[in-house]
């Protein structure tokens, strides 16, 4: 009788354990993380945060308080892309290289010579 309630409650412990391992950095909360960017070519960005505006203060920080447009996303990856004339375009995906190719598509409606400036994920 004592092996198996001891068996059970490594098993229980076992469970908790690896529920806690996958919920990731943020726990099972949304894990915010912020894009921004600036005319003068200032960029900035976070990940892993706990709240919508200390992601957006974090990246405002990268940015030296400069950055005009500030995008927020959670749980995701989010890109952004700049072109000539400072025309952007902004996109969030699970995957990395696809926020920044949606990006570019968003950027090249608005301008010329676009590329992906800055780009994070916070999952």
């Amino acid at each position: 009788m004592r092996l198996g309630k001891l068996i059970l409650g490594a098993a229980s412990s076992l469970v908790i354990f690896a529920g806690a391992a996958q919920a990731g950095s943020c726990g099972y909360e949304y894990c915010w993380g912020a894009l921004g960017v600036a005319g003068n070519g200032a960029y900035g960005w976070s990940y892993g945060q706990g709240s919508e505006s200390d992601a957006i203060n974090v990246a405002q920080r990268g940015c030296k308080g400069q950055c005009s447009v500030i995008k927020t996303f959670y749980n995701t990856c989010g890109a952004i892309s700049v072109g000539d004339g400072f025309g952007w375009g902004w996109a969030w995906d699970n995957d990395q290289e696809i926020a920044k190719s949606i990006s570019m598509s968003y950027c090249m409606d608005n301008a010329y010579n676009c590329a992906p400036r800055v780009w994070a994920c916070s999952k």
